[in-house]
């Protein structure tokens, strides 16, 4: 059996993103009482995507991601007064105690740890990522986890990838996979390292980018599956 080296992201992949998001944009929107508003926790999930998907380009900062998405909500709803890096420490406090697993990621995690090396690879802020990750207690199973935050780069650029193959010392990548529910972020980080990827795609959603998974899975018991397969090939 080959032991493989699994590159996993974090959020919709391993850890329930959206219900950590919506529990956190709740209280956040509560303290600063602009709860009622109806249809700012949707504003907030849409405005809070483009942002990321403009800083997977190389368009915007992370700095920018923490007052712009606010800033683009509050524009919508006319609320004014709001400290914009205030309300977002706020935001980013409730988020790093929110850790909501998604069914079958730690049943996976057990069946593959000890067999292949894994790691956790996000583009998410360092802090509430080693915060949500403590709390979910899947950290046990990593040997490192790889945050763009401390990379000062971004999935998917292939900087990314760089850093991860000068960090582990021989790193093979042929036996390398990354595993993903994002085609423009996970999917495009391994395309573009040359190495082999797995969409992790639960949703089933259709694939209307140009960007080609070498593999796909709906749920963690295909992904075990698959990953027996490939180990014994």
């Amino acid at each position: 059996m080959k032991q493989l080296n699994l590159f996993i992201d974090a959020d919709d992949t391993l850890l329930d993103f959206d219900v950590s998001e919506t529990k956190a944009i709740t209280q956040t929107l509560k303290d600063y009482d602009i709860l009622s508003y109806n249809g700012i926790i949707e504003s907030y999930k849409r405005n809070n995507l483009k942002a990321w998907k403009l800083f997977e380009k190389g368009g915007i900062t992370r700095d920018d991601i923490s007052t712009m998405r606010f800033k683009w909500v509050f524009s919508e709803f006319n609320i004014q007064g709001i400290d914009l890096n205030k309300i977002n420490t706020t935001y980013w406090n409730y988020l790093a105690k929110q850790a909501y697993v998604i069914d079958g990621a730690e049943d996976f995690l057990k069946h593959v740890y000890g067999k292949h090396n894994l790691y956790v690879v996000t583009n998410g802020t360092a802090f509430i990522q080693d915060s949500r990750f403590a709390l979910s207690g899947l950290d046990k199973y990593f040997k490192s986890r790889y945050i763009s935050e401390n990379l000062n780069t971004r999935k998917p650029e292939k900087a990314f990838f760089d850093y991860i193959e000068k960090d582990i010392k021989g790193l093979n990548k042929e036996t390398s996979y990354v595993i993903g529910d994002s085609l423009s972020s996970d999917i495009q980080l391994g395309i573009n390292a040359g190495v082999k990827t797995i969409w992790f795609n639960r949703e089933e959603k259709q694939n209307n980018k140009d960007i080609e998974p070498t593999y796909e899975v709906r749920d963690f018991y295909e992904l075990s599956n698959l990953i027996d397969r490939l180990s014994e090939e």
